[in-house]
């Protein structure tokens, strides 16, 4: 028997949250935030996320869907998602070597220069979308979707420090095909690893060197366009807790970007301690 929070979409709960960067709402029902969206409540370049997921999308890209293909969309990063402790305690879940220097400088590197000069970064509120968040989980999920507005990215990663597995562990995304990095182990040699305990964010440079490999071949797996990419860790009371990790197809990222993406780990750092998320 279906329960009474279930939607006509298949049986799946009808549960969204939904945030811009500046507020974030949720769980409430998908039609409601189509009405959000109908009368201006809800912008309409926000990201949602069904509560079955540890991944966010564009609405935009969930609304223009037909109700089957959404179905559809909502279990298969549903069993991502779910599937994403068991993959974490496995021995295979380390991630493939990173690109060699060799194939990074084969990528193409069209830059367009007019979209650079135009650019405005959008206002993001961290603060205020972290207010009534009472979970380090979801506080996870809400800045990596933060960040990626913060720094107009594409892309979005947060991994994780789990010292019952003993590894960081990718525990959500932002953007297309990053469910299927959910549950993977850094290897313990990855230099990002050492930069992010060493509390240094990381901008990649036109020649990567090692962090930027790693940095890169994770992004690479989500969408080979990546231009650019970068991490930011989130330490409290001196301990590396979680790295955010966010990328961009268009053009390279500039270093005041990055720095609001800093502002926005910042804020969680110390909502982190106002909680006692890090005790």
């Amino acid at each position: 028997m279906r329960s009474p929070d279930d939607s006509r979409d298949g049986g799946a709960s009808d549960r969204w949250f939904v945030t811009n960067g500046v507020v974030a709402l949720g769980p409430v029902s998908f039609e409601l935030v189509l009405r959000g969206v109908a009368c201006g409540r809800i912008p309409a370049g926000s990201f949602v996320r069904h509560e079955s997921w540890q991944v966010w999308r564009r609405l935009e890209d969930i609304d223009s869907q037909s109700s089957s293909t959404r179905r559809q969309v909502i279990a298969e990063l549903a069993q991502h998602s779910a599937g994403a402790e068991k993959r974490a305690r496995s021995v295979f879940s380390l991630p493939p070597p990173p690109p060699t220097g060799a194939e990074l400088s084969s990528r193409t590197e069209n830059i367009d220069r007019a979209a650079r000069s135009s650019f405005r970064p959008a206002a993001v509120d961290p603060v205020g979308v972290l207010a009534n968040v009472d979970e380090l989980s979801e506080a996870l999920l809400l800045t990596v979707v933060t960040a990626v507005t913060a720094a107009a990215a594409d892309f979005g990663l947060v991994h994780r420090v789990r010292a019952d597995i003993g590894a960081a562990i990718t525990v959500g995304g932002h953007g297309p095909c990053t469910e299927h990095l959910l549950g993977e182990r850094l290897a313990e040699n990855d230099p990002t690893l050492t930069a992010a305990r060493g509390g240094h964010s990381v901008l990649t440079e036109p020649q990567c060197g090692e962090v930027g490999r790693h940095l890169l071949g994770r992004m690479t797996r989500c969408s080979g366009e990546i231009k650019s990419v970068a991490m930011v860790p989130l330490l409290v009371y001196g301990e590396l807790i979680a790295l955010f990790e966010v990328g961009r197809k268009s053009r390279p990222f500039r270093a005041r970007e990055i720095g609001r993406v800093e502002d926005v780990v910042e804020a969680l750092a110390e909502r982190s301690v106002v909680m006692g998320w890090a005790e």
